[in-house]
């Protein structure tokens, strides 16, 4: 932990890092790679940062009892510390993502470490902030803000915190919670070295006699490509059995970051994790209660869905594994070119600003393709503020990767105009609308592909394809949603939990959803440990079928107008949701948009939606004598 005692390895480690970087002459290597020097040069840049900010930590005592006295010393305050956290979002980004490609390389913990151990004093010294503001009167702000323009950009922001004025900390209670801080994260910490730099996947023995590793995107792509359903089902044990083998140490992982977190939530005076989450952004509880009831009570098309892949595999018995191989004779592979191809033509109708945003995104050095020993696993978008956005995917050549490519790149676009016209206190965005921004571009594509499929076969492959997603960004999130809320209700009610208990949750509550049809291993309760947004964040994965909801509305909306003068209105008031950020709360951004998530009609549409599209493949299966 001490510099003292990792000198050498690190030493050793700048040096294979600056040699790597020297010895890059193929000049396609960033078309496929990070270019993590549009953030920082090298280590030493990276460095002089660092203790830049370690000497802003006790200016932020020069503040204090000062910030109330005026309209003027206030927006000083204001605009140091966002100063200040701007250099730390970068810091913290050039190391994270280094770490996400090469998770063996302990320069990375190293430097996470050491950048944490600076934030902990910038939170200590900046304890006193958010009592100070409270005691500052609400009337006194908004005068403030009438007489400074430059002020009156934070109205939202300000009103928000007066919203939440009852659950603020006293100054001494948030010093002493920063003391804390890196201990009671560690379990988050744990999991990711766990999960990624020390996880080691299972081989699994195929039919041919053939051994494959069975990492995630190994199996995505072998499911979708082998036509042996036994091979595919050695597959899908050897990769949950990797997680299973460490399911008690999971399980206590799990327990320990969701303790932290009521914690947490206790001390601020929340009513549960759930209430605190969503408070923080102004959702009422009904946008996540409707969601688990409409989602858990309308499974009828998702199980005839199931039904017909069954019956069209011609199938005795029926897996998880066998639920992404095609039921027609339609395979094709995608490399990354290719891919990219794709998502610029079904992303032209989205108009010349749009456009111009995502041809600066396919700029070099934006994308890390392929996966590689070390690599975490999945796919992300990061947005560096000041510098732009970072895709992350591990590409298998297959559809859903390309769909996936789509995903991210709305995103990265979502970034770059809020980026442009949002001020920094606002140039993020809260989960609900980050997720409408790239499921839509998931439709997009899937739009732009049927419309051009040459084949019948093509076409039941894409309808699949549409079927799919709804079944795997509303159901299966909304079952993630439930199991997630449960264990946080046992947590909060001091029941006991272990991992015997929470695989028989788990178990329970898939069988809701997905029925009795499918088959099921011994193992195959202990798969949560592979869903990482239930160790790194709180109440995250509900976002996805909420924002799948809004973004199908806003789809339709655009693409289904009656005339073209509301089409183009429709098409406006998106972009304007996107360019928005943060500037208002999710909920009141997306019914500006045309959405209202306080009522079940946006999940009750997309139920209906899965029952037209089951349908439609039930016939289409019929006409091509598949079932």
């Amino acid at each position: 932990m001490k510099k003292v005692l990792i000198l050498f390895i690190t030493i050793f480690a700048m040096n294979i890092f600056s040699f790597a970087q020297e010895d890059l002459k193929d000049k396609d290597y960033y078309k496929y790679n990070w270019k993590l020097t549009d953030i920082y040069a090298d280590w030493d840049d990276w460095q002089k940062d660092l203790e830049f900010l370690e000497l802003q930590s006790t200016k932020y005592l020069d503040f204090k009892g000062t910030i109330g006295s005026s309209a003027d010393r206030f927006l000083e305050f204001r605009k140091f510390s966002e100063t200040v956290f701007q250099i730390y979002s970068k810091l913290f980004v050039y190391a994270s993502l280094g770490q996400d490609i090469d998770g063996r390389n302990s320069i990375y913990i190293t430097k996470l470490q050491q950048l944490q151990t600076v934030l902990v004093n910038l939170k200590r010294n900046s304890t006193w902030e958010e009592t100070e503001l409270a005691a500052v009167p609400k009337e006194t702000i908004e005068q403030w803000m009438k007489e400074n323009k430059e002020l009156a950009v934070y109205k939202h922001h300000f009103n928000s915190f007066y919203r939440q004025q009852e659950y603020i900390l006293d100054e001494e209670t948030q010093r002493i919670s920063t003391y804390y801080s890196k201990a009671l994260d560690a379990s988050s910490k744990i999991y990711g070295s766990l999960s990624t730099a020390d996880m080691e996947f299972h081989k699994a023995t195929l039919s041919s006699g053939e051994e494959i590793i069975a990492s995630p995107a190994n199996a995505s792509k072998f499911f979708k490509t082998s036509k042996v359903q036994e091979d595919r089902r050695a597959v899908s044990e050897a990769m949950v059995n990797a997680y299973a083998k460490n399911k008690n140490t999971y399980a206590q992982i799990l327990i320990g970051v969701y303790q932290n977190r009521w914690a947490k939530a206790q001390l601020k005076g929340y009513e549960s994790c759930l209430d605190g989450q969503l408070k923080l952004n102004n959702i009422p509880k009904d946008v996540f209660m409707n969601l688990i009831d409409v989602a858990s009570n309308n499974t009828a098309s998702l199980l005839k869905y199931r039904e017909l892949r069954k019956k069209a595999l011609g199938l005795e018995k029926y897996y998880g594994s066998d639920g992404a191989l095609e039921l027609v004779d339609f395979e094709k592979s995608y490399d990354y070119d290719e891919a990219v191809l794709l998502v610029k033509e079904c992303l032209e109708p989205m108009g010349e600003e749009y456009n111009d945003l995502l041809a600066n995104a396919l700029q070099s050095g934006w994308v890390d393709v392929n996966e590689k020993e070390g690599k975490r696993s999945g796919a992300y978008s990061w947005s560096a503020y000041g510098v732009h956005p970072y895709i992350l995917m591990n590409w298998n050549s297959t559809r859903n990767h390309v769909f996936t490519l789509a995903h991210e790149f709305g995103h990265s676009i979502h970034s770059m105009l809020a980026n442009n016209y949002q001020p920094y206190i606002y140039s993020n965005y809260t989960s609900v609308v980050a997720e409408t921004a790239s499921t839509f571009n998931e439709k997009m594509l899937l739009d732009y592909m049927i419309k051009n499929a040459k084949t019948n076969n093509e076409k039941i492959t894409l309808l699949v394809q549409a079927i799919e997603s709804i079944s795997g960004t509303f159901y299966r999130q909304a079952q993630f949603a439930e199991f997630e809320y449960n264990l946080y209700s046992m947590i909060e009610k001091n029941e006991p939990l272990n991992a015997d208990i929470m695989a028989n949750l788990y178990a329970d509550i898939d069988k809701k959803y997905n029925g009795t049809i499918m088959e099921r291993s011994e193992n195959s309760a202990y798969s949560w440990p592979r869903i990482h947004h239930f160790f790194n964040y709180t109440y995250y994965v509900y976002n996805y079928a909420v924002s799948f909801s809004a973004s199908s509305s806003l789809f339709n909306q655009i693409t289904q107008a009656e005339s073209k003068k509301e089409a183009k209105l429709a098409h406006e008031r998106y972009l304007t949701l996107l360019k928005s950020g943060a500037n208002d709360y999710p909920v009141d951004l997306l019914k500006k948009a045309g959405v209202d998530l306080n009522t079940k009609e946006p999940y009750l549409a997309v139920v209906k939606r899965m029952e037209e599209l089951v349908n439609q493949l039930e016939i289409a299966l019929k006409e091509a004598g598949k079932i």
